[in-house]
């Protein structure tokens, strides 16, 4: 395979950085959708229609009539006096990986804005019918436990009840969303061993347009690039890993070639659902440093995969492949970012 080489980075990690919901359409009757943390959104969805109230007084008496007469002995309980009290609980749960929908019951006369959740995450919508509800908790991460409750009004009202989010693992393909012509960007996340520092790996996928003849799927770890202890710091362009010269091969427009990568720093993220990492590389006496990220999302029930790539200084920028169409996939801000979505 023929390649320009440029002094980009490689592509390595999954970044500390906050991306807005995709945004659907919804009729009047769903209105109710994405609320904010502290006032959730609720959803009353009314009880059956009632039996139609007879419409002259000769069919009200003919109803009446036909109800046999009991007598107190005979008489039922009303279910207010036989039934207990409906308590607060957490009955079921349908568990994402980064979000949850909780089934609950509760009390008659509850004002459900009131409602918060313990151990996780933020209320963002609740839709009710009667004395039930669900209610979506959003603001997780994959791969983790959580005991969550419910407070209301600052107490907590119900159990402890566990779930455990689901994995981002699999396979994730990129093409232009505009429908114009592209090269393939996949590549195949698994789990991370459990000694890892991290919770994903991602390797190159063998259909991607750059992938380098004699490997293998899952053999080309483009994220993270170090793991732990390693380091690719002074390391000479000869005996840098094939996934650092993939990313030139990838990402590159220009024709010079990097003497060596200076050093590879990860970043701190705020959550394992993130990668951040910043590699500089030397050409020619001239250090360009790249901003290199991996984000997962999920959004309604579908897993996406965001890849961040820009360079300091500014003027790199101008021989960085960028993304021909931005701003119409969910999370691609601008020409820098691409979002992969999971199979």
């Amino acid at each position: 395979m023929r390649c320009r080489y440029f002094l980009v980075a490689a592509i390595v990690s999954i970044s500390v950085f906050s991306c807005s919901s995709i945004s659907t359409e919804t009729k009047a009757e769903d209105i109710g959708v994405i609320a904010e943390e502290k006032a959730p959104v609720i959803v009353i969805v009314e009880d059956p229609v009632p039996s139609p109230v007879p419409e002259t007084i000769a069919e009200e008496e003919e109803e009446i009539a036909a109800v046999p007469e009991l007598s107190s002995a005979d008489e039922p309980v009303s279910d207010e006096q036989d039934a207990d009290p409906i308590a607060f609980s957490i009955t079921s749960s349908d568990v994402r990986e980064q979000s949850a929908i909780l089934s609950i019951t509760y009390p008659q006369d509850t004002d459900l804005s009131k409602l918060s959740i313990e151990g996780g995450g933020y209320i963002s919508e609740i839709k009710a019918t009667g004395k039930s509800a669900k209610i979506k908790i959003e603001g997780l991460e994959s791969l983790s436990e959580y005991s969550l409750s419910l407070s209301y009004e600052g107490e907590v009202v119900t159990e402890p009840f566990k779930i455990t989010t689901a994995s981002f693992s699999g396979r994730y393909l990129w093409l232009p969303a505009d429908g114009s012509e592209g090269e393939l960007f996949a590549v195949d996340v698994t789990e991370a061993p459990s000694d890892s520092d991290y919770r994903y790996y991602i390797y190159l996928d063998s259909e991607d347009s750059a992938f380098p003849e004699g490997f293998s799927d899952n053999e080309i770890r483009i994220a993270p690039l170090i793991d732990k202890d390693e380091s690719l710091d002074d390391v000479k362009y000869k005996d840098s890993p094939e996934s650092y010269k993939w990313t030139n091969c990838k990402w590159n427009t220009g024709s010079m070639t990097p003497s060596k990568i200076k050093y590879v720093e990860a970043a701190m993220t705020e959550t394992g659902d993130e990668i951040n990492t910043s590699i500089a590389s030397v050409a020619l006496g001239f250090t360009a440093e790249a901003d290199v990220r991996f984000v997962f999302h999920e959004d309604d029930g579908r897993a996406y995969l965001s890849f961040y790539n820009k360079m300091t200084p500014g003027i790199a920028n101008n021989f960085l492949k960028k993304n021909p169409s931005p701003n119409i996939r969910p999370y691609e801000e601008n020409e820098y970012w691409y979002t992969l979505e999971r199979e």
